[in-house]
């Protein structure tokens, strides 16, 4: 594989000739060559804004039909939808992040990535999506499927179901680092017979203003789940999110409630070091309750991702966590990220000055982890 970086700061010119090239189309340029490439990937970008070009589309379906297995697509910042997408080829899908307007120096450009519903269906084992806007249901009903550092605003997301297909057996799936907003879940989605079993599930280090569950009476066809360094609930504790799940290690997690509520249902499951705002998760094995969001988060005008990291010690959340890590999305080995931002180089200053027929730019990047 191929990896080029540029430096932190580069300085280059562009002389009079070169005006006419638009700063989009430079910016664009330099994140594709940011890019982890391999000699056997196609590059392809999604552009509604009116640039136009080889390998640009409008919607998001256009570029998957386009695409080969393998292929990258890039998201480039609109205001607009990029569309549905069913996804049946091997992909990666980039975008730009989110809440980029409230946690300034991440990005040059402020607009999202936006997308409507998503289904990776058959065929799309090994594909991954990341630093993307949400906005409709995405559903998980092939194996292997990466879904990182995404904002869901208005749907779930349903792993082990696609619409066309119902309840389908998937395994190995990473739900990892994602915000899902306004009460929306997770659904881990069984059915009734061995063929439709989901197994192998990961989800760590979200912050889920919702619920992960998995519908009543299905809960025997689930295996080898890991629920881990979550936040589940509202910064108020006012939500009765919960966890409904079964055969799961739930271990790091903020449930927030602090109502008299059921809201976790130990059926079958291992669970330890978890935080409580109730009395759900008792005091045994490192669990600690009846604490409220209030010691733990540091709220007030931070973004509305960065508020859910924790304050300073001493806090319940600090070094509580299995092997002294700290509690919630922002614990672990693999923290959640503010803004989305994905794991690829990305440009967050341009400045320039006009010296006689030279214009003299200074482009900022960054290498994200």
């Amino acid at each position: 594989m191929l990896c080029l970086y540029f430096p932190s700061i580069i300085p280059f010119i562009l002389y009079p000739h070169a005006m006419k090239t638009t700063f989009t189309m430079l910016f664009t340029g330099l994140l594709l060559l940011c890019t982890l490439v391999t000699l056997a990937q196609t590059i392809r970008r999604c552009n509604n804004t009116g640039v136009t070009g080889t390998n640009i589309y409008t919607t998001l379906q256009a570029a998957h039909d386009a695409a080969s297995n393998n292929d990258i697509i890039y998201l480039e910042p609109t205001a607009i939808t990029y569309g549905n997408l069913t996804c049946t080829k091997v992909l990666t899908i980039i975008g730009n992040g989110y809440y980029l307007a409230q946690n300034p120096g991440l990005q040059l450009d402020l607009r999202d990535a936006l997308v409507s519903s998503v289904t990776f269906a058959n065929g799309s084992a090994g594909s991954r999506i990341t630093g993307c806007v949400i906005d409709g249901q995405m559903n998980i009903g092939a194996n292997n499927i990466i879904a990182e550092r995404n904002r869901f605003t208005t749907a779930y997301c349903y792993i082990g179901y696609t619409p066309t297909s119902g309840s389908i057996g998937v395994t190995n799936i990473l739900f990892r680092q994602n915000i899902i907003e306004n009460g929306y879940s997770v659904y881990l989605y069984p059915g009734s017979t061995a063929a439709t079993t989901v197994s192998n599930v990961i989800i760590t280090n979200n912050i889920i203003i919702g619920n992960i569950s998995t519908p009543t009476g299905q809960y025997n066809r689930l295996s080898n789940i890991l629920i881990s360094n979550n936040v589940i609930g509202n910064l108020a504790g006012t939500s009765g999110n919960s966890i409904e799940i079964d055969n799961a290690v739930i271990k790091n997690n903020i449930l927030t409630y602090t109502g008299i509520s059921n809201n976790f249902t130990p059926r079958n499951n291992e669970y330890s070091n978890n935080i409580s705002g109730n009395t759900v998760f008792g005091t045994a094995n490192g669990n600690q309750q009846n604490i409220g969001p209030a010691a733990m988060f540091v709220g007030g005008t931070a973004s509305t991702d960065g508020a859910f990291a924790l304050r300073p010690a001493p806090n319940p959340a600090i070094g509580t966590g299995e092997s002294g890590t700290n509690v919630g999305a922002f614990g672990g080995v693999n923290p959640y990220r503010i803004a989305g931002i994905p794991n690829v180089p990305t440009i967050y200053q341009y400045n320039q000055s006009v010296t006689g027929n030279t214009l003299n730019a200074t482009i900022s990047t960054r290498s994200n982890n």
